[in-house]
C-alpha cells in the first residue's frame, strides 16, 4: 500500500484530502509537512490528521553476494516501532502545537503494519463499508436475488 492507495481510500470514505505540497505545515519555525491530511477527521482536540508514510525492509545488509542469495540479518518487529517513534519525534509535537493530530503511517515490504496506523486503517476500512452498506439499503429492502448466484 503507498499513498496514493491511502489516499483514494480516505477519499472512498468521503473525507476531503490534501496531498503533498497542500498538505498543512507545522509551526513556521520547522515548517515540517506529511504525506496526506485527512480533512474533519473528528479526533480530540484536532479536526484534521496528518500521516505520513513510511515504507522500510525487514532486512538489513547486501542481498548480491552468495550468488545473489540473501546473506543480510533478518530485522524484529523492533523496527517498525524505531521508525514510528522516529517519524512521532520528527512531527507529532510540532503539528499538535497547530491543532493538528498526526500519526506515523509505517510498514513493511513483508508485510507488517505499525499498531499506530492500524487505528487509521481501521476507522477508514470501517467507514467505507458503512457507507457501502448504506448504498445498498436497508435488509428490509434489499431483495433474496441480490444474494444468489447466477
Amino acid at each position: 500500500m503507498d499513498v496514493r492507495g491511502l489516499v483514494q481510500l480516505a477519499r472512498n470514505t468521503g473525507y476531503s484530502v490534501c496531498v503533498n505540497h497542500n498538505v498543512s505545515t507545522t509551526a513556521a519555525t520547522s515548517n515540517k509537512q506529511g504525506n496526506f491530511e485527512l480533512l474533519n477527521f473528528g479526533l480530540d482536540g484536532s479536526n484534521n490528521l496528518v500521516i505520513d508514510v513510511s515504507i522500510c525492509c525487514d532486512h538489513i545488509g547486501n542481498s548480491t553476494v552468495n550468488n545473489r542469495h540473501l546473506n543480510g540479518k533478518i530485522q524484529t518487529n523492533d523496527y517498525l516501532q524505531e521508525r514510528a517513534g522516529e517519524k512521532n519525534r520528527r512531527y507529532k509535537a510540532d503539528y499538535a502545537a497547530v491543532g493538528t493530530a498526526f500519526a506515523p503511517a509505517i510498514v513493511s515490504v513483508a508485510g507488517p503494519i505499525h499498531p499506530e496506523f492500524l487505528r487509521p486503517l481501521w476507522v477508514l476500512a470501517d467507514k467505507q463499508t458503512r457507507n457501502y452498506y448504506a448504498l445498498m439499503g436497508a435488509e428490509e429492502e434489499i431483495g433474496s436475488e441480490a444474494f444468489t448466484w447466477s
